[in-house]
């Protein structure tokens, strides 16, 4: 079996735990949800994209597995090979999905529907259907810059953790599909203002607060004595 032929669920592996090998997959993408209201009196459609900003809906992870014994053939030991996949993958809520050959990234998912499962001549395939959050989501943080998982044609190298005394003008790029609120840990007392909105930020560790990087370059304008170290991961398509 080629290694990368396997995924990681709820810290364990199809092939590794389970035996399971991967017969075929199918990384579906999100489709993009439209915000348009007719114009009264008038022809055409207003967009609310360009005020609410891109959205997308889920995404759909289809893998089939083998499993069973080659060798015996035996419907007993298939039918065990079934029920310890079956109590392994359909449990529990949305949690962390990672394919060995999508490097890098991770989906949060989880099985809704049925599986379903083909028997013939004491092998057997399964068929289970993950309904995902629509990007895939970084490994790393945002300024984590490890020279050996560094990926030159998808990574950006920049400071995402600041020491401010005075004031001080910084750009910070989000190469996600869309906005991203991040969280903020924050020594000393800080004015943050970012895209037009301004916060005051007193020691602590922030995870909703009204500031949200933009696609592409933001600059934020950063007031006061002490740290802050913005913490996003990047989501893709």
């Amino acid at each position: 079996m080629a290694k990368w032929k396997q995924i990681y669920w709820d810290n364990q592996s199809s092939f590794d735990d389970y035996g399971l090998t991967i017969n075929a997959k199918e990384i579906g993408n999100p489709a993009k949800k439209k915000r348009r209201v007719a114009i009264p009196n008038g022809n055409g459609y207003y967009d609310y994209a360009p005020i609410l900003g891109e959205q997308y809906g889920e995404r759909q992870l289809k893998y089939t597995f083998n499993l069973g014994d080659y060798q015996s053939l035996r419907k007993d030991v298939m039918n065990t090979f079934k029920i310890k996949a079956l109590n392994w993958l359909v449990p529990g809520t949305q949690r962390k999905l990672f394919d060995e050959a999508i490097p890098g990234y991770y989906f949060l998912a989880e099985i809704q529907e049925a599986p379903s499962f083909t028997e013939r001549k004491g092998i057997g395939t399964l068929e289970v259907i993950f309904t995902a959050y629509p990007f895939k989501i970084s490994n790393k943080l945002e300024g984590d810059d490890v020279w050996d998982t560094f990926n030159f044609e998808l990574d950006i190298a920049q400071l995402t953790k600041l020491t401010v005394s005075g004031s001080k003008t910084v750009t910070i790029y989000n190469q996600s599909v869309g906005k991203i609120s991040p969280d903020i840990e924050v020594t000393g007392t800080l004015t943050v203002n970012l895209n037009g909105q301004t916060v005051n930020l007193e020691s602590g560790s922030y995870s909703r607060t009204p500031l949200s990087f933009k696609k592409g370059e933001n600059s934020i304008t950063l007031t006061g004595n002490g740290t802050i170290y913005f913490k996003f991961r990047k989501e893709v398509l």
